[in-house]
């Protein structure tokens, strides 16, 4: 301890000469090589060292030359770096961290982008269809449940609806109504077979998308039975409405028709009218006993319009405006020599309104509803026609025919073969 009090009260210039000396030795490499080979030789360096420091002007004492030559060979003033331990290595990372900083920065800017990329061209895309199949999914299943009770609470309100007996029916519709009961019963029956077929078939709701891939398959087989009992359960319950709405036609239809009848014989005055009354009753009549719903609808449908046409009241006029055809020919496609020749005409009522009609075109066979069409006529009267028109661009007699209450058909005033186009 007492040495290493007088070492740090030593002058400083004795010091620092020792360090000089010490300097000195190290850029005379080639002196001190051949030197320091041998103590015995440390007087003679001694001498050298003086030598030199004369040369110079430098007065220095033989006590620091030899203290700098015993310096020299404990390598006491030699900067030996510090050995490797993790005290030096952060040293040194934090000296060169404006180095490593920005290549880490770089670094984890490239993989940030990477992985930005892969979540948005892979990772993304694969979940969002993930995401898509995982919520399809689950509302079929959704959606397969509440049709199963949607199917259970129909078949209860046809069970329900369903009348024991055909109380106030005529005698003539006694077997209908039995057959008609039968039908929705045993359709009833099956289809609650069915149902309870679905409904032993679970499907797991609510799936997400952790284990989808391992449940899916198995959901939707599941899924594709229960919508196939679904279906045939769906078919019975139609089976079983439409026997339902038969039976509660027959105590009202019956009437309906007869009214229908009644009403459009009442304003018939042609037997024609009359026959196609009672014709169009009985067809739908028998439809209902039958059970056919459909047609017994469009024989009463067919009842109410034979009616109104009967009471329809118009006349057939030529049409004769500025700017518009009167008339216009054709050549058929099957003799391409021939002409067919047309009157264009429109059926316009007692107070002047202009009606929609239904009309066959001739060409096609089909029918449309138009307000005005044209009518086939011979060349003499499509030759007279125009020239009416010509002559002061007025038709004096407009009048083609006239359509009275009662009728079916209008009376025509100028001959025609009854056929039309609806189209030129």
């Amino acid at each position: 301890m007492a040495e290493a009090t007088q070492a740090e009260q030593r002058p400083l210039d004795e010091v620092m000469l020792a360090m000089d000396v010490v300097d000195t030795l190290r850029h005379r490499e080639i002196l001190v090589e051949r030197e320091l080979h041998s103590d015995a030789r440390d007087r003679k360096l001694i001498e050298r060292l003086r030598e030199i420091y004369a040369s110079q002007g430098i007065d220095v004492p033989d006590a620091v030359l030899a203290e700098g030559v015993a310096a020299l060979k404990e390598e006491r003033f030699v900067y030996k770096p510090p050995g490797r331990s993790p005290a030096t290595m952060l040293a040194r990372l934090y000296v060169a961290r404006g180095r490593w900083t920005k290549r880490a920065g770089a670094a984890a800017l490239v993989l940030a982008l990477i992985w930005v990329a892969a979540q948005f061209f892979v990772v993304g895309p694969g979940q969002r269809r993930l995401k898509q199949q995982v919520t399809q999914l689950n509302t079929e299943i959704r959606g397969t449940a509440e049709r199963l009770d949607a199917l259970a609470r129909e078949a209860t309100r046809i069970e329900t609806a369903l009348p024991d007996s055909p109380t106030g029916l005529p005698t003539s519709l006694a077997e209908t109504f039995s057959a008609q009961h039968k039908i929705a019963g045993q359709s009833l029956r099956l289809a609650r077979g069915f149902l309870a077929s679905a409904r032993e078939l679970v499907v797991q709701p609510n799936l997400d998308s952790r284990h989808f891939d391992a449940k899916a398959p198995a959901a939707r087989q599941t899924l594709q039975q229960r919508e196939a009992l679904l279906t045939q359960a769906g078919g019975e319950i139609d089976k079983a409405q439409a026997a339902l709405a038969a039976i509660m036609a027959l105590g009202k239809v019956p009437a309906e028709l007869a009214a229908a009848r009644d009403a459009a014989l009442h304003v018939a005055k042609a037997d024609d009218a009359k026959g196609r009354a009672r014709q169009l009753y009985t067809s739908a009549l028998a439809a209902l006993k039958a059970g056919d719903l459909s047609t017994t609808r469009e024989a009463s449908e067919a009842l109410n319009d034979l009616r109104n046409q009967l009471e329809r009241e118009y006349e057939i006029r030529v049409v004769s405006r500025p700017d518009e055809y009167t008339g216009v020919w054709r050549v058929p496609e099957r003799n391409p020599k021939a002409r067919n020749y047309y009157i264009i005409v429109e059926a316009v009522t007692p107070d002047g309104k202009t009606l929609t009609l239904p009309i066959t075109n001739e060409e096609d066979g089909r029918t449309y509803q138009v307000n005005r069409w044209a009518l086939r006529v011979d060349l003499s009267v499509f030759q007279n026609i125009s020239a009416d028109k010509q002559d002061d661009g007025i038709i004096q007699n407009r009048r083609f025919a006239v359509k009275r209450r009662g009728y079916l058909e209008p009376d025509y005033l100028v001959p025609t073969t009854g056929g039309a186009i609806t189209r030129w």
